[in-house]
């Protein structure tokens, strides 16, 4: 894989990272505001939301890392 298109992959990773890690924000902002007034089948979809959105998080950020590593390595030969 040359240098650019690992570059590219790598800009992609991080921008669906940030999107994600926002939407998790977000909801994290919603379910205290829901907390206060106590509306618990929100409270339950939001919850399963976010665990399925840290999930995806997760898997993002080691993409991203793995990338980085690769890109290292181009730069490097």
């Amino acid at each position: 894989m040359s240098e650019h298109s690992i570059l590219q992959r790598l800009l992609n990773a991080q921008t669906a990272l940030r999107a994600t890690v926002q939407k998790i924000l977000d909801l994290n902002r919603q379910l205290k505001s829901l907390k206060v007034s106590k509306q618990a089948p929100e409270n339950h979809s939001i919850k399963q939301e976010l665990k399925l959105l840290n999930k995806v998080a997760d898997q993002q950020a080691k993409i991203v890392q793995l990338y980085e590593t690769n890109l290292r390595k181009v730069s490097n030969q």
